[in-house]
């Protein structure tokens, strides 16, 4: 992904990370510039000399003479490049024209070779001779490699401070971009969760609430019916002050001898009608109680 986008994106924010050295014949070295990294991890060289000198790296690459090195491309089985460094090794090791006790072999992949194999570049050099441009590069700095050159790709290291150490994964730039995002992520998911949290707490709220108002409209409702029953109820007599009433109006002295029909007008009186047609109808009115008790 990172071969596909522009050179200045690729190569924004570098910085030094290395100072490169020549390594003559007579094991003298010659700074011939710097090793640069950019924001995204892609590693870039320069042949400033005068940088080099100046700016002091955290660590230093040597790089071997070619008249040290022997080169040589090979394609071989592309099942052997998958069961890792070890067989790869042994497989690359019999085009070496050193044995492998006396051979620093180092090896990068290069890309699809004929049919299913996998083309691979080899660079070879004696042991003595790499052991060597490592003792100077161990008095320059604590963290230094031993590489060959190509022209047109990175070069090959065939001796590194790292070699055995652990790796630590989270200080790969693109590991630790990655890493970065994953937390912003994580930050922004928890930031949401509390805000659907919160977003849940108010929308059951809402539903209590909208229950709570359709109760009261319920009873305003039923009230609404109620009422007009209740207040036309309590517009009559109580039925304890009607037989109390009949009582006193049966004991009156003014009533008839025979009486034909009772007729209660509302809100609290009797018409008496008697059984002579003769005599007039009496309207008796009927005392309230006070107590609101004795109504019904």
């Amino acid at each position: 992904m990172r071969r596909d986008l522009p050179r200045p994106v690729l190569e924004a924010g570098r910085s030094v990370i290395a100072d490169r050295y020549d390594v003559s014949s007579e094991g003298q070295l010659r700074p011939v510039g710097q090793v640069l990294r950019s924001w995204l991890g892609a590693l870039t060289r320069s042949d400033d000399r005068a940088a080099a000198r100046k700016a002091k790296a955290p660590r230093v690459e040597l790089v071997l003479p070619d008249a040290e090195i022997y080169r040589t491309r090979v394609d071989v089985n592309a099942i052997i490049s998958r069961r890792g460094d070890a067989a790869l090794r042994a497989r690359l090791q019999q085009h070496s024209p050193l044995p492998p006790q006396r051979a620093a072999l180092a090896y990068a992949l290069v890309g699809p070779g004929d049919g299913v194999r996998i083309t691979v570049d080899v660079a070879v050099a004696h042991r003595d001779t790499v052991e060597n441009a490592a003792r100077l590069a161990r008095e320059r700095s604590d963290r230094w490699q031993v590489v060959a050159d190509r022209p047109d790709a990175s070069p090959l290291i065939l001796a590194d401070s790292r070699a055995g150490a652990e790796t630590r994964l989270w200080q790969n730039p693109g590991v630790g971009a990655l890493l970065a995002a994953a937390a912003a992520l994580i930050c922004l998911a928890a930031v949401s969760d509390r805000f659907e949290r919160q977003a849940d707490r108010i929308a059951a709220q809402r539903d209590i609430l909208l229950a709570e108002a359709r109760d009261l409209r319920l009873q305003r409702s039923v009230r609404a019916e109620v009422e007009p029953a209740l207040l036309f109820a309590q517009s009559y007599i109580g039925l304890g002050d009607l037989l109390d009433g009949l009582a006193d109006a049966m004991t009156d002295p003014d009533m008839p001898d025979a009486i034909a029909r009772l007729d209660l007008q509302p809100p609290d009186a009797i018409r008496v009608l008697p059984a002579d047609p003769a005599l007039g109808s009496i309207l008796l009115p009927l005392g309230r109680a006070t107590d609101p008790e004795s109504e019904s």
